[in-house]
């Protein structure tokens, strides 16, 4: 048989507080890690754009000439190259060669392939990158990052863009499709299919 209390001897009996406490912490605790986890998703994403868009105009500013199939490879690779994102349908890839012509080195288009959408960049912005008669590689790249972390709780999409220069190492000047200059017009690719627009 149980021993009735009396209401003194309930409000000082301390069994079940670290329950209590327990059960009111905890959501926020967990919100916290939560956070947490998806800052350093969304800093690991920003570290893999980075790091691809470097890769990709060191890769192409090693060549003599490359074609558009070769760019659509690259591409491709990218699933490879920015483990653990899932990216193929995330991200966006725009390189262009930059020529500097005249005495007063313009910088004009040479060649441009988009796979995706165009990462917009101003081309006054390459001024004083090249020598007469050399061109830059310009990379650009955008990358949008959502997570199921940011979905659930109703988060935004992150959009990363960056973009790398590399001056190509054997010739100064590299040729596309077997053109050096074929306008600066923007040719769409993919991983798998070549169009032009």
């Amino acid at each position: 048989m149980t021993k009735r209390r009396s209401p003194r001897q309930l409000l000082s009996d301390r069994r079940g507080i670290a329950a209590t406490e327990f059960a009111m912490i905890a959501p926020a605790l967990i919100f916290l890690v939560m956070g947490v986890l998806e800052m350093s998703f969304r800093f690991r994403a920003a570290e893999e754009a980075t790091r691809y868009v470097h890769q990709i105009a060191d890769l192409v500013g090693r060549e003599e000439d490359m074609t558009t199939e070769q760019l659509g490879k690259l591409y491709g690779a990218a699933i490879h190259m920015m483990k653990p994102l899932d990216n193929t349908d995330n991200l966006d890839l725009d390189i262009a060669s930059i020529g500097y012509e005249g005495t007063e080195s313009e910088p004009t288009y040479y060649w441009r392939r988009v796979a995706g959408t165009p990462v917009e960049f101003e081309l006054e912005n390459a001024e004083g990158m090249g020598l007469q008669n050399e061109t830059v590689i310009r990379v650009g790249v955008r990358y949008t990052y959502e997570s199921a972390l940011s979905n659930l709780f109703g988060g935004s999409i992150m959009t990363i863009e960056r973009e790398a220069f590399a001056r190509p190492r054997i010739e100064r000047v590299i040729t596309m499709d077997g053109e050096i200059n074929d306008g600066g017009d923007i040719v769409f690719f993919d991983a798998e299919t070549v169009s032009t627009s």
